[in-house]
C-alpha cells in the first residue's frame, strides 16, 4: 500500500498536462451524460480544464475527483445559462424492435422524472454513485462533504426514489 506521503509527492509531481491527458476522456463523458448535444458537452469540457489550469495550484485530493468537482459545478452553470434541463432524446430512431424502444424510452423518461424531484445534493451524488459508479468516499470528496454526510444522503435519495416510485404506480 501507498504511504500518504509518497501519494501526496506523487500528486505533487502531476502536471496539468499529464492530469488533462489522463482525465480528459473521464471529464468529458462525465459531462457528455448530463449535456446535450455533443459540441455543448466539449465547451464544458473545455471551461473544466481552463478552471482547472488556473486553480492548479489549489488542487487537493485526487486528481480525477477535483476535476470532477469542477465539471458538477460547470455543469450547473450550463444549465443555469439555457434554463433547459435535460431532455430525452433517443439515440436510435431506427430500431427495428419499435415497441422495445418505445418501452425503454418511456422507463428512461420515468426515471429522468423521477431523478429531477429529488434535491440537487440528491440527485448529483446519486447520479454520480449509478452512472460514474463511484464509492462513498469518491463522492464524497467531488461534494466536498464528509463520508458519513454523503451516506446518509445517498440513503435519503434512495428513500426519496422508492417513495416517489411507489406513489407513481
Amino acid at each position: 500500500m501507498v504511504s500518504e506521503t509518497a501519494r501526496q509527492t506523487t500528486q505533487a509531481a502531476e502536471t496539468f498536462q499529464d492530469a488533462r491527458q489522463t482525465h480528459q476522456s473521464l471529464v468529458f463523458a462525465y459531462v457528455s451524460r448530463r449535456i446535450k448535444p455533443r459540441e455543448d458537452a466539449e465547451d464544458v469540457t473545455a471551461e473544466v480544464f481552463l478552471d482547472a489550469y488556473r486553480h492548479w495550484a489549489k488542487k487537493r485530493g485526487e486528481t480525477h475527483l477535483w476535476l470532477l468537482g469542477i465539471a458538477r459545478r460547470k455543469i450547473a452553470d450550463a444549465y443555469r445559462r439555457r434554463r433547459g434541463f435535460w431532455r430525452f432524446r433517443p439515440t436510435d430512431g431506427h430500431t427495428a424492435d419499435m415497441f422495445g424502444a418505445l418501452v425503454q424510452s418511456t422507463e428512461s423518461q420515468q426515471a429522468l422524472a423521477i431523478l429531477f424531484q429529488l434535491p440537487p445534493d440528491e440527485r448529483d451524488a446519486l447520479t454520480l454513485q449509478v452512472l460514474e459508479e463511484l464509492s462513498i468516499p469518491e463522492i464524497a470528496e467531488v461534494l466536498g462533504r464528509t463520508y458519513a454526510g454523503t451516506n446518509s444522503l445517498l440513503q435519503r435519495a434512495r428513500e426519496r426514489v422508492r417513495k416517489i416510485a411507489e406513489k407513481n404506480q
